[in-house]
């Protein structure tokens, strides 16, 4: 199995998970999150990567989650659970259920805090892709989980039988694009690709095959983008790039942490903005706090009008 047996390519979107002022999971606020994702003209969809707050739910929760995306989405677009767990068993018994509920695919990241050798982090891959026939992604997000996968490791476990993609998210730009030169023959590779960059990859040929986006802030224009690259359209498809740039920009603000998005980290700013243009992001469940700073929520909406959108 490799990148030629599942295609997959553009902007998938990795949605939050709303939570409720008690923090309780909202299921229905969840369904009508993926809802809105498909009508927006998403590639696919990752339930519970780094933006679904995987790591505040307990496992019960994270297998309905994968049940209710399933449900909703319903074949429509490809649709990735994922398993990412400090417990290689706990991650396997995640993608085994994914399987068996009918999602597309599994994810899994390097086991947080763990620091595992080479060995070890081979092991830990290849038990979680033991657990299901399904193809799997790999993830490197380095900023998360304190380790990144080197490109020659990414090399050999790509061997895994039922590796074929990889969620390359190191804020490196040469190890992503290395990425690509390694594996991209074999592997389908996402990355930041929703950029001028991306845009001349796309169009020289030279690889790389879509962008994770965290939530869907500027909604159609997102997926858009890749098809205006894919058919030549240069023009539109940079002004979406420099769009998207300008408004993350804002978003990240200072970043004086090296990565954490500004107001309050990633998944709180996120579902601010998201609430803030009618979208049910809800709130985020401890230990991230939401934002509730008036000036925050001032601040972020200048940043989203800015963009083109319409708050509430």
């Amino acid at each position: 199995m490799d990148r030629n047996d599942v295609g997959w390519r553009g902007y998938w979107t990795a949605p939050v998970t709303p939570f409720t002022a008690g923090g309780a999971v909202d299921e229905g606020a969840f369904a009508r999150v993926l809802e809105h994702a498909v009508e927006q003209g998403v590639h696919g969809i990752l339930v519970n990567g780094s933006t679904g707050e995987w790591f505040a739910q307990t496992a019960d929760e994270r297998r309905r989650l994968a049940e209710i995306a399933v449900s909703t989405v319903a074949g429509r677009v490809p649709l990735a659970i994922g398993v990412s767990c400090s417990r290689a068993a706990d991650a396997a018994a995640l993608a085994a259920h994914a399987a068996g509920a009918g999602a597309t695919s599994v994810m899994a990241s390097p086991p947080p805090m763990a620091r595992p050798t080479d060995a070890e982090l081979t092991a830990y891959y290849e038990e979680v892709a033991a657990a299901t026939d399904l193809p799997m992604w790999l993830y490197n997000f380095p900023q998360d989980n304190a380790h990144n996968i080197r490109v020659d490791l990414i090399a050999r476990l790509a061997d895994i039988p039922t590796v074929v993609a990889i969620k390359q998210s190191t804020p490196d730009t040469r190890e992503l694009l290395a990425t690509i030169e390694a594996v991209g023959d074999r592997l389908i590779v996402f990355g930041h690709l929703l950029s001028r960059l991306g845009l001349a990859l796309i169009t020289s040929g030279y690889g790389g095959d879509g962008h994770f986006g965290s939530g869907l802030l500027l909604g159609r224009q997102m997926p858009e983008f890749f098809e205006r690259a894919w058919a030549g359209d240069i023009k539109e498809a940079g002004e979406i790039a420099d769009r998207f740039e300008r408004l993350m920009t804002g978003m990240l603000g200072a970043r004086v942490d090296g990565y954490n998005w500004a107001f309050g980290g990633m998944q709180p700013t996120l579902k601010a903005a998201m609430n803030l243009l009618g979208q049910p992001g809800g709130y985020p469940r401890r230990p991230k706090l939401p934002v509730e700073d008036p000036r925050d929520l001032a601040a972020i909406r200048v940043i989203l009008e800015e963009a083109g959108l319409t708050c509430v």
